[in-house]
């Protein structure tokens, strides 16, 4: 029942707010009122907080009780202390309930609308995108059966839905599949919240924050919480914060708390780099918290110390990508500092230097997106700055940028470009671009009674910071450094005031708008709206584009989209004030919404290529491959599977079992390992005679094992999970069999006899040969079978084949040495006996 999903999706957030709640009770409750935490940033802290710890502490109760519900039961009770214990600090009051009425009412419909044009319009269930989901799915799925994390699995960091999900389909049966649906939505909503936390940080108690909130509410980008996403959401919401504890007057500013709370979050970042791990930054964390609580009590710097420390240890917990964020952040808040000062006296030459630098930067922004273009049509030749962004990245990660690493890909300026421009979108570039010089040349100049030029408004500064801070970053981003992109939610948070000041005191300020200007500016979005999706969004212009099948799933909403768009134009031709100022930030809202669904529908192929004529939803996998999975996953509790990346990540996803290489991303396997993989699935498929084409796939197996990382070996023997849970990222082997360490590229014996033995007895080391022993099973499709005969730097089609598989290939597979315990109409299971 998808009631019940839900309800345990809810539940879901539930224990990982009350989690993070139970952690913060470490701390003194003061420290909410000294920070002035609002409750809205209370809880995007708290949640912050538990998803990261949860994983970690469902990893080391597992190593005390193999019980998942006493597990469960464990975790539920830490939560319900907290959530009970932080009730006054996130409770609405009398005075805030009509706040968080007024926030539903907004929320509930565009989170719907964002949930139906990023995801839903592209789905049918069971099918779905899930291909970034495979590893914390596989990981759930183990634990839900075992009881146990596995340690391993996640290869770089533990991802904050695996142990969770993974207690609740294990203890109250949660769908997996079906939750992947469900928890998009509360994602949604979550986004929402942290939207409004970050605009009440800057506007407390102006009427500004409602205008601001549903702006970012409709530009929301983001429809799934991933540790990254998460990371970057509480990041801006940290910049709220600090907008809340700064002084807004020049003559409050000081820069001793400044400069302490910058380098204690510089020193927070260098301990997490040397730490680089989880559990340990996790009891860094609980110690802060304590410190703080001792400091609230002798009357020292405990806002300092949690501003500066505590928060930005809770953003290293949830991604590795605060190494970017931290610093972001902290730029920003500087940079207002620093605008605040500058236009205090006034007039000064400093406001002719913001001049500059408001039409200079996007000017630079918009030449270096011209030359991109220019790269990407073959106009210009293509530059390449990896030697420099190389020794970058040597010096802090220890990495060079090499062709097809992980580095590589989220590298250069095209990248970043496509990035920026899919988080933007043109309609919200060009609305803000031209208000922005609208703003300049009609800034009215305010003078005091006296005649003389007065001071500038607080809207003066923050508008001046948000578009330079955001231009700032922008360019920042295009220079193309590896995964700097990745800051895009801080970028867009900044535009997003920007939009909100020039909004309000262009056209909703008092005596600021006239009649003519509101209709014009509705006009003017409408028709730039309609125009983006009746020209480029809701239809193509060559239908043999690559791109020309996404835009079909949105078309029936976009259209409804812009006839809703030209009704609510009409509201700003109303004498009411309030209906007005609905009426042209309904305009602005709905047109940013639609633009930015739409141009993410255009360039997913981006990512997942051209859209077969075939598919009618985006999925990388079928109903065949749904079968097989539920069958492994009933009759082969004990399996290594075997198959392309696309079908062994779904297979993996549904039932758990390690896979016999390693992957991060579908389509980004080691050239190696995909090389080695591909020659075992050939020698199963190769027509030769029937024990030396077994004894062929065992001799190739043994390499490939050899390789295999510590994943398996947990998973079968259960060892040093203490170990593995303490370590983000594990590179040495366990020594569990000797014949298993041998290194890969060693030299194959002469005699055929000694190599099928040699093979034989490093398979035996991995898989065993009792009566408990593991199977190696391979999964074989046609996308199987196209994968093998492909080129390193060649990939498969992300769809699944339509085609059923080749009768005499089944016929041919029955006949060989290998068992064929199921097949299908596409799909074909065929088990490798190489330790029997």
């Amino acid at each position: 029942m998808w009631t019940t999903t839900f309800v345990l999706t809810f539940l879901f957030f539930l224990i990982q707010l009350g989690t993070g709640f139970s952690i913060l009770a470490i701390a003194s409750p003061k420290l909410v009122q000294m920070c002035r935490l609002t409750k809205a940033q209370f809880v995007v802290l708290g949640f912050t907080v538990g998803a990261s710890a949860t994983g970690i502490l469902f990893g080391l109760l597992s190593l005390f009780a193999r019980d998942i519900w006493l597990q469960f039961a464990a975790m539920v009770a830490i939560a319900c202390f907290g959530l009970a214990w932080s009730w006054p600090n996130w409770r609405p009051g009398a005075g805030e309930a009509r706040a968080a009425a007024t926030w539903c009412i907004l929320s509930l419909p565009i989170a719907l609308l964002t949930w139906w044009l990023f995801f839903g319009a592209y789905s049918s269930f069971p099918y779905a995108d899930i291909g970034a989901d495979v590893h914390w799915m596989k990981t759930a799925q183990e634990y839900a059966d075992s009881g146990v994390i596995n340690p391993y699995a996640a290869q770089s960091y533990v991802d904050l839905r695996s142990a969770v999900a993974g207690a609740l389909a294990g203890t109250l049966g949660l769908d997996l599949l079906k939750f992947t649906w469900t928890y998009r939505f509360f994602s949604i909503l979550f986004f929402l919240l942290a939207s409004y936390a970050f605009v009440q940080g800057i506007y407390s108690a102006s009427p500004r924050k409602w205008i601001a909130f549903f702006f970012a509410a409709t530009g929301n980008t983001f429809a799934l919480i991933t540790n990254g996403s998460l990371a970057v959401a509480s990041s801006v919401v940290f910049l709220g914060v600090l907008m809340s504890n700064a002084d807004r007057k020049a003559s409050g500013l000081s820069t001793r708390p400044a400069l302490l709370l910058t380098v204690s979050a510089g020193a927070t970042l260098l301990v997490a780099f040397a730490v680089n791990n989880n559990t340990f930054m996790l009891a860094l964390l609980m110690a802060a918290l304590l410190l703080s609580r001792i400091l609230t009590k002798s009357g020292g710097n405990a806002g300092l110390l949690f501003l500066g420390c505590v928060w930005p240890a809770v953003l290293l917990l949830a991604h590795r990508g605060s190494y970017l964020f931290i610093p972001t952040v902290l730029v920003s808040w500087l940079l207002y500092l620093a605008t605040v000062r500058m236009i205090s006296a006034w007039p000064s030459p400093g406001i002719a230097f913001l001049r500059l630098l408001s039409f200079g930067l996007p000017l630079i922004i918009a030449g270096i997106v011209i030359c991109v273009a220019g790269m990407r049509v073959g106009y210009i030749p293509p530059l390449s700055a990896n030697d420099t962004f190389s020794a970058i990245t040597g010096l802090i990660l220890g990495q060079r940028i090499e062709g097809g690493g992980e580095l590589f890909l989220g590298a250069g300026p095209q990248v970043a470009t496509i990035e920026l421009g899919r988080a933007m979108g043109p309609l919200f570039a060009i609305c803000i671009v031209l208000g922005v010089a609208w703003w300049w040349m009609t800034r009215p100049v305010l003078r005091v009674p006296s005649g003389a030029i007065g001071t500038q408004t607080e809207g003066f500064a923050i508008l001046v910071w948000s578009w330079i801070a955001g231009c700032g970053l922008s360019l920042a981003v295009l220079c193309g450094f590896p995964f700097l992109y990745r800051t895009n939610a801080i970028i867009l948070s900044l535009f997003t005031i920007t939009a909100t000041e020039i909004f309000c005191q262009l056209l909703a300020d008092p005596g600021s708008s006239s009649r003519y200007r509101r209709a014009l500016v509705a006009a003017v979005v409408t028709l730039l709206a309609t125009i983006l999706v009746a020209a480029a969004y809701a239809f193509a212009w060559r239908s043999d584009l690559p791109l020309a099948g996404y835009p079909a799933f949105l078309r029936p909403t976009e259209i409804a989209v812009v006839v809703l768009l030209m009704v609510t134009a009409l509201l700003t031709l109303a004498r009411s004030r309030l209906v007005y100022i609905c009426g042209l930030a309904g305009v602005l809202g709905l047109g940013v919404a639609v633009d930015r669904a739409g141009l993410s529908g255009v360039i997913r192929s981006y990512s997942y290529g051209a859209l077969p004529d075939s598919a009618a939803v985006v999925s990388h996998y079928n109903a065949d491959e749904i079968e097989v999975a539920r069958w492994l996953h009933g009759n082969l509790r004990k399996g290594i599977i075997l198959s392309d990346p696309y079908t062994l990540g779904m297979i993996q996803a549904l039932t758990g079992a390690p896979g016999a290489y390693l992957f991060s991303n579908l389509d980004t396997v080691n050239e190696a390992v995909a090389k080695q993989a591909k020659s075992v699935v050939r020698a199963v498929l190769q027509p030769v005679e029937g024990p030396q084409r077994l004894a062929n796939a065992c001799r190739l197996i043994a390499p490939l094992f050899q390789e295999r990382n510590s994943e398996t070996f947990f998973q079968m023997r259960r060892i040093d999970a203490l170990g593995g849970i303490m370590r983000t990222v594990r590179d040495e082997k366990p020594s569990m069999q000797k014949s298993a360490e041998t290194p890969s590229n060693a030299t194959v014996p002469a005699s055929q006899e000694a190599a099928n033995e040699q093979a034989k007895s490093t398979i035996r080391g991995i898989l065993g040969s009792d009566e408990n022993a593991w199977d190696l099973v391979a999964i074989i499709t046609p996308r199987t079978i196209s994968w093998t005969h492909l080129a390193a730097d060649q990939r498969v089609s992300y769809f699944p084949p339509a085609e059923p598989m080749d009768p005499a290939i089944v016929d041919e597979l029955r006949a060989s040495p290998f068992p064929v315990p199921f097949a299908n109409s596409r799909t074909v299971v065929v088990r490798i006996p190489c330790s029997r």
